[in-house]
């Protein structure tokens, strides 16, 4: 694809995108032949990368017929590291996201993990802030996997300290302290099932540490200016809910919260935790969410 660099530029070969002001972020393309599916593009969570999407969604998807892309965003991953770079407001990653949704060849279903289903959610209300005063290119499609509901994450926090203040103790640690990256018990008790087999938490945390960034994914401080997020547009695109019953970060009521602002039914998954793109039943997430993509 021949895109000025100027308008910001894919790099498949090299799994990059280059942004208008010369930044490098990690783009994964999954390629797929003649098809007349819409693409996808996924977006991870505080902690993660573009990794968390290649282990099983991407191939997945691919043999399903969708092409499909993974983002990891400004400061994460193998995305380019800056000296003294600091966190994006949700506003930020928005606009990183329209450079790349704009260089696709159709418009995509943008699907969101956690934090990054929060960021999915503020594209779509566009230009309704005075932050982004551009229109946004289109999305054929919204994904919400365990997203951080557009309220933001303060009643979530509430809730989970009501239900037990040494779980909620535990989870504020593992945050701040990053812990998950090196202990392997509070790696599974924050993203992952019980009965997920010890070598693939091993590999996947791993993979955590590999790639971990001293930037947090979203300036906290900054978003709490930014949410609750305005109302979706009534012309939303289709939307898919999907969340954890066994979910410790983003619980059953949020997910509730979330589905009920797009007025559709969430799909909640039994048995399974946070990172459903990767946890024990996995495939079943990635059903539910084909299942939803064939009908658009």
């Amino acid at each position: 694809m021949d895109i000025p660099r100027a308008l910001g530029a894919l790099q498949s070969d090299e799994a990059a995108f280059i942004q208008p002001d010369g930044y490098r972020m990690e783009l994964i393309h999954q390629p797929v032949e003649g098809t007349e599916r819409p693409p996808l593009l996924f977006v991870h969570g505080s902690f993660h990368a573009a990794w968390c999407w290649q282990e099983h969604f991407l191939p997945y998807f691919a043999e399903a017929g969708y092409e499909s892309y993974a983002v990891s965003l400004r400061g994460q991953g193998r995305s380019m590291r800056q000296e003294g770079m600091k966190a994006c407001s949700l506003s930020e990653h928005v606009k990183d996201l329209s450079n790349i949704i704009s260089c696709l060849p159709r418009p995509p279903v943008l699907i969101g993990h956690s934090f990054g289903g929060l960021v999915a959610q503020r594209y779509i209300t566009g230009p309704s802030n005075s932050d982004i005063a551009e229109e946004l290119p289109s999305v054929a499609g919204l994904g919400l996997l365990c997203a951080a509901p557009a309220s933001g994450n303060d009643e979530l926090v509430k809730r989970v300290a009501k239900r037990s203040v040494i779980m909620a103790a535990k989870l504020t640690w593992g945050m701040i302290s990053k812990n998950f990256l090196t202990n392997t018990s509070a790696c599974r008790e924050l993203f992952f099932s019980k009965d997920l087999p010890a070598h693939d938490l091993e590999r996947f945390q791993a993979l955590l540490r590999e790639h971990a960034s001293k930037v947090p994914v979203i300036d906290v401080s900054r978003m709490k200016s930014e949410v609750p997020l305005a109302a979706p547009p009534q012309n939303h695109p289709a939307a898919f809910v999907l969340g954890a019953d066994e979910d410790l970060i983003v619980d059953v009521q949020a997910v509730e919260e979330t589905a009920a602002l797009y007025h559709v039914q969430p799909h909640i998954l039994r048995n399974s935790a946070h990172d459903v793109m990767l946890d024990t039943r996995w495939r079943e997430a990635a059903d539910a969410l084909k299942s939803w993509l064939d009908t658009l």
